[in-house]
């Protein structure tokens, strides 16, 4: 049992979407590490077994659950998984994509697909968790779930040819505080978080942290313009522990100071 912490999530079911890389990687392993069971999920088989394997070597344990968030059908079954596996505590609707696309020259197809992964992709696997999640008989002083969101700093402060990805995340703040509006009195709390430049897959495989620290010119800590998954992964898992209870239906930066609203 090597690495695991001090079980703040000890109990808990948690699932994770686009967790076979990346910030979900990385709060899929810290939530583990706090006892969590996590189900993760990506459509990537081989980057989701990984994650699985990751937790297991720590003793943890988590189970893999491949789909394609963008795919209704697919997240039903997904879901359905995932509570044979325990009634779901906290939801992570982290999966998405990013790309650079000067505007004029992008296609529908580019939006079509960005919004159903980014936006969609969340509505579907919220959807199937909420109406779950509403139902649970837990004492009346207790939340029945966390639902946490990734959204992007992009969605607050959006960059030149990124259009349509500011734009899914955007969507992404408001549906979380229309949700945690919603949802508020059914004891369920809704946050999302806006990451600045972390250094993940998405920027591409091979990109180091050297070529990203001057990526959009507004970098403020000196001593590391670049975040890691793990920098992400600390704030989820507050939002995810008992710490955060009274906080809900908000957008929370982890940029660096590269944004102050």
């Amino acid at each position: 049992m090597k690495n695991i912490q001090d079980k703040r999530l000890l109990g808990k079911v948690a699932l994770i979407t686009g967790a076979g890389s990346g910030i979900g990687r990385a709060t899929a392993i810290r939530f583990a590490k706090e006892g969590a069971k996590v189900i993760v999920n990506d459509i990537d088989e081989e980057g989701a077994n990984e994650t699985v394997k990751m937790i297991k070597d720590i003793g943890g344990e988590a189970f893999p659950a491949i789909a394609d968030v963008s795919n209704e059908e697919a997240v039903k079954n997904m879901v359905d998984f995932a509570y044979e596996k325990g009634e779901i505590d906290i939801l992570f609707a982290n999966a998405g994509i990013g790309d650079y696309n000067p505007f004029l020259r992008t296609k529908f197809k580019f939006w079509d697909r960005m919004f159903k992964i980014n936006f969609f992709g969340v509505v579907f696997v919220a959807r199937e968790v909420i109406k779950r999640m509403q139902k649970r008989e837990v004492p009346n002083d207790q939340l029945r779930g966390k639902i946490i969101i990734t959204a992007s700093g992009a969605a607050k402060e959006p960059q030149a040819k990124m259009s349509a990805y500011s734009a899914s995340k955007a969507a992404l703040v408001a549906l979380t505080i229309s949700l945690a509006k919603e949802f508020g009195k059914k004891r369920i709390t809704v946050n999302c978080i806006c990451p600045g430049t972390i250094l993940t897959p998405m920027y591409g495989e091979q990109t180091t942290k050297e070529q990203l620290k001057d990526l959009d010119g507004h970098v403020h800590l000196e001593h590391k313009p670049v975040g890691d998954p793990e920098d992400v992964a600390n704030l989820v898992f507050f939002l995810a522990s008992s710490d955060s209870d009274y906080i809900s239906g908000q957008a929370i930066n982890v940029t660096g100071g590269m944004i102050f609203h």
